[in-house]
């Protein structure tokens, strides 16, 4: 299925290239880490930028190729933002400077690669990829990648001053009865 501009009260369907693609229904796990993280995020930006949750960004290219993201968590910093019209807001027609992807059951690798890669060509400085199932984070950015994992510290240019153990990201989860 073709699609180049999904309804805006459709946030579950996103477009790689022009293909629509079904976002994963989170479960709870993916909730846990998504709100933990997010507040985390939160705490760093500040005045500085804004963290949103499930925001769509809408990443212009070839006509027919276009690219509609909905990443679970993205930060954008407060100067992109003004340059935009009150619409361009709602749905920015750039990649976030910081897009978080957390694994669902379900997620495809291949859809992962694709999003990574057009997030950093359209404009964000780091993707995180979230894994809760092997409690690792990798960041991805313009000169490569590093996972992070247990007591390590997640910190990258990108977020300057933003320094946290990857356990404390999945703090929650491993409260859960197993």
């Amino acid at each position: 299925m073709r699609l180049l501009d999904p309804p805006s009260d459709q946030p579950e369907i996103e477009v790689i290239d022009g293909r629509a693609v079904a976002k994963v229904s989170p479960r709870l796990t993916h909730g846990l880490v998504q709100v933990r993280l997010a507040a985390l995020l939160q705490a760093w930006a500040g005045t500085r930028g804004l963290v949103s949750i499930e925001t769509r960004f809408r990443l212009s290219s070839t006509p027919g190729k276009g690219n509609s993201f909905v990443p679970d968590i993205s930060y954008v910093a407060i100067g992109r933002l003004l340059e935009l019209d009150r619409t361009e807001i709602e749905e920015p027609p750039f990649a976030p400077d910081v897009a978080v992807e957390i694994w669902s059951p379900g997620d495809r690798e291949q859809n992962l690669r694709l999003k990574v890669e057009r997030y950093l060509r359209f404009g964000a400085s780091v993707v995180l990829d979230v894994r809760p199932s092997t409690r690792t984070m990798v960041a991805y950015d313009g000169g490569g990648s590093r996972t992070y994992r247990g007591s390590e510290i997640l910190e990258h240019p990108a977020l300057l001053g933003f320094r946290i153990a990857v356990h404390e990201v999945f703090a929650d989860i491993d409260r859960l009865p197993r």
